[in-house]
């Protein structure tokens, strides 16, 4: 049984109807009593402080009401503040997610959260979160929730759809993410049958690789700092009206990551033969650029030797990803964790 109130929203006392519902989480504005310029007066409502959705402290029910009649999918999350606002950050994402994929135009990865608001790390199976999504889609019918499809042993099935959009999608069949790119409507996606986040650690020769010179604990932001150093010359060769190195540009792969791209473009730019490696003159270069671009400089004196896995005097295409950490992971760089990358990304929007 729903209660109703009255709240004054100007200066003839005009009074509008706000239905409550309980728990807490449930109060909402109807939509045809919403006030259009939603300005409700709260500078004598009780200061009763809770948190919302979008990560932040209310400091009363009628704040929290203004904010709601600007944003329907706002909802309380607990009473009192809330805590760190990073914490929140997850709640935010979710709301936003959740509210996308009401109208998938593509795959949408929506986020769980710990009840303190923080990014839950735990993967779960695909029968908890079809069991989750079938008891959501009981509660709110109308709301066009997504129900995965489940393989046995708890992954996921390569392609999974939106039906009441028609929107099919690929997927990582051990956490669900969508990948990005694989996005159709009333057909379906040709997707590889058993791709997944993580790879065996055989595939990763690089990972506990120990580079000769570079203190303890730099070698990932040694070479997070060549990476960007190779992204903006190469996008700075790409703009110019005469590039280095010849103006050889083939047409990037659209499937490759930001970091795949600028490896291929840089060995091309080193291997003047075409001989698919890098030899022991055409290292040269390479040297200088990384004593010149990367820090700390102690990293610098043996990496050629550390790129060159199988000690042939050469390095190879593969060689070069791997030594500067790049490889298909998640539809992005997953060698190992790299370090934050310093200012804007250079490479939006150039080339997608």
């Amino acid at each position: 049984m729903r209660r109703r109130w009255c709240t004054c929203t100007d200066k003839v006392r005009a009074c509008k109807r706000i239905h409550i519902f309980k728990p807490v989480e449930k109060f909402l504005i109807s939509d045809h009593d919403q006030d259009p310029q939603c300005n409700l007066q709260c500078s004598r409502s009780a200061a009763k402080p809770l948190c919302a959705s979008d990560g932040r402290t209310y400091e009363s029910m009628c704040d929290y009401q203004r904010a709601k009649c600007k944003d329907s999918n706002l909802n309380v999350a607990h009473r009192g503040r809330c805590k760190d606002a990073g914490q929140s950050k997850c709640r935010l994402e979710r709301t936003q997610a959740l509210d996308q994929v009401k109208k998938p135009q593509e795959a949408v990865f929506v986020p769980e959260c710990h009840e303190d608001g923080s990014f839950t790390q735990k993967i779960n199976s695909c029968d908890q979160e079809r069991q989750s999504a079938l008891e959501e889609a009981k509660q709110n019918p109308r709301e066009g929730i997504v129900i995965p499809e489940c393989a046995p042993g708890g992954l996921y099935k390569p392609v999974q759809c939106h039906q009441s959009t028609g929107y099919c999608w690929c997927v990582l069949v051990d956490t669900g993410r969508p990948l990005p790119g694989t996005s159709t409507r009333y057909e379906t996606p040709v997707c590889e049958s058993d791709a997944r986040s993580r790879s065996p650690e055989i595939d990763d020769p690089f990972k506990d690789r120990e580079l000769p010179g570079c203190p303890e604990g730099k070698k990932v932001e040694f070479i997070t700092s060549l990476l960007d150093a190779l992204t903006t010359d190469m996008v700075q060769a790409i703009n110019s009206a005469a590039p280095a190195g010849g103006g050889r540009f083939s047409e990037p792969d659209p499937s490759h990551t930001l970091e795949e791209r600028v490896v291929h473009w840089y060995f091309s730019q080193l291997d003047n033969n075409n001989s698919s490696d890098i030899n022991k003159r055409e290292m040269k270069p390479f040297k200088r650029y990384v004593k010149k671009k990367a820090k700390p400089k102690k990293c610098t004196r043996r990496f050629t030797d550390y790129c060159d896995l199988n000690k042939d005097k050469s390095i190879s295409l593969q060689e070069l990803k791997g030594c500067l950490g790049v490889r298909k992971e998640e539809g992005s760089i997953g060698s190992f964790p790299h370090g934050k990358r310093q200012g804007v990304n250079p490479f939006i929007g150039r080339l997608v």
